[in-house]
């Protein structure tokens, strides 16, 4: 018997398997005013064309990374729900994030603090370490990936992480592009090459400074064009170029 559920998107087979996912919906969405996690956050993803709902500062920034990362085919916030006895254990747990790569490597992840992991620090929790287990375990048996995304994982690239974050109020697929705009900047670039955003904008004086950003950020986010945002802060320093 084949249980197929709608809204998480993923059939089990008659050994109780997970045999396919494709995630499309968190099974839980808890309010600003709920009492789960540090802070509660929801945002619109262009990926998924839905909002997404995290439930802490370290969770929005570990979205935003996925976001923007075009390895990453598809995924989904609290994803899965478990509870089941897996070897004489129950267990309890709800995923972070589950994704699908471009290769077809199925990932669940969990977003911890390093300091909950570290028994040398005061911040040191037992119930994440345990919860973590857990989640290793099932997910061994049940043969899919596993990964922790700690701070340290999330933090390791601080500038991208920050460009990143100004570039997505620019990124909504519900508002109508200006397509000249797009064309008057990728003729510039086929003449002049790799070039400073500031260096466009003096060369678009008919066109304002928020609708020229606005263009290149989304190519970037297309990845029509690259970007050195690893290397300088989001502006009019930063150089923008196509993709060979």
């Amino acid at each position: 018997m084949v249980i197929r559920l709608y809204k998480t998107g993923y059939k089990y087979s008659e050994e109780g398997q997970v045999s396919s996912m494709f995630f499309l919906e968190p099974v839980i969405k808890r309010t600003r005013n709920g009492s789960y996690g540090n802070n509660n956050w929801f945002s619109y993803s262009p990926r998924l064309k839905r909002n997404v709902y995290l439930y802490s500062d370290l969770e929005f920034d570990h979205w935003i990374l996925i976001e923007n990362d075009k390895n990453i085919k598809a995924f989904c916030e609290q994803p899965l729900h478990v509870n089941e006895v897996v070897d004489g254990e129950l267990i309890n747990t709800i995923f972070d994030m589950w994704y699908l790569t471009n290769k077809g490597d199925h990932l669940f992840v969990e977003v911890k603090y390093s300091s909950e992991l570290d028994p040398l620090h005061p911040d040191y929790s037992l119930r994440s370490v345990k919860q973590i287990e857990k989640q290793k375990k099932w997910c061994q048996v049940k043969g899919y990936e596993h990964e922790v995304h700690t701070d340290h994982y999330i933090y390791k690239d601080k500038l991208l992480l920050r460009n990143y974050k100004k570039m997505m109020p620019y990124i909504d697929d519900r508002r109508q592009k200006k397509e000249m705009d797009y064309l008057s900047i990728k003729s510039f670039l086929m003449k002049n090459g790799r070039s400073k955003i500031g260096m466009i904008e003096n060369a678009h004086h008919e066109i304002s400074r928020h609708r020229i950003r606005d263009a290149i950020y989304n190519m970037i986010y297309e990845q029509v064009l690259c970007a050195n945002l690893s290397e300088v802060d989001l502006g009019k320093e930063l150089e923008v170029w196509f993709y060979e």
